[in-house]
């Protein structure tokens, strides 16, 4: 089975913000773990609709323009129950300051520092993309938590 789902990067000046999960009986993410705001596509839902959706949910922050940075079709993550296809987007144009959720709480971290960050090691990939300004397909392939193998499908 697949989930489609989005993630976003809002960025401001030379930060990024992150949602650090901290969700009860979670069995999707690690606790501590920091990643991008966003979730599951809901049947019928456009891609950038539920992009925006999600920020706004789990921030409160509402986005008015997203840029979209690439797909990664996530194998064997978390339970191994399903797959995720992820379409990842940055944004710039949003209004709103984030308040912490049942989600987890926000942090806006330097580019610069990402590197020490609690990041599943796949992300380090495409964030490393994301700052170099590329567009990506990845295709990465997990045994929980732990990355395995990865490949670069499409790099423009």
């Amino acid at each position: 089975m697949k989930k489609q789902t989005t993630g976003v990067y809002l960025l401001q000046d030379d930060k990024i913000l992150f949602l650090i999960r901290n969700k009860k009986n979670d069995t999707m993410h690690q606790t501590g773990v920091y990643l991008p705001i966003g979730g599951h596509i809901k049947l019928g839902e456009g891609i950038e609709d539920a992009a925006k959706r999600e920020v706004k949910e789990e921030s409160g922050i509402t986005v008015h323009e997203l840029d979209l940075k690439g797909i990664v079709y996530i194998r064997n993550q978390n339970t191994g129950d399903y797959d995720v296809i992820m379409f990842l987007f940055t944004a710039t144009n949003f209004t709103g300051e984030p308040v912490d959720g049942r989600e987890g709480k926000f942090q806006w971290v330097h580019k610069d520092t990402i590197g020490d960050l609690n990041i599943y090691e796949g992300d380090r990939i495409f964030l490393d993309l994301l700052q170099k300004n590329k567009f990506f397909v990845l295709d990465f392939l997990y045994d929980k938590f732990k990355l395995v193998n990865h490949t670069i499908l499409k790099l423009i």
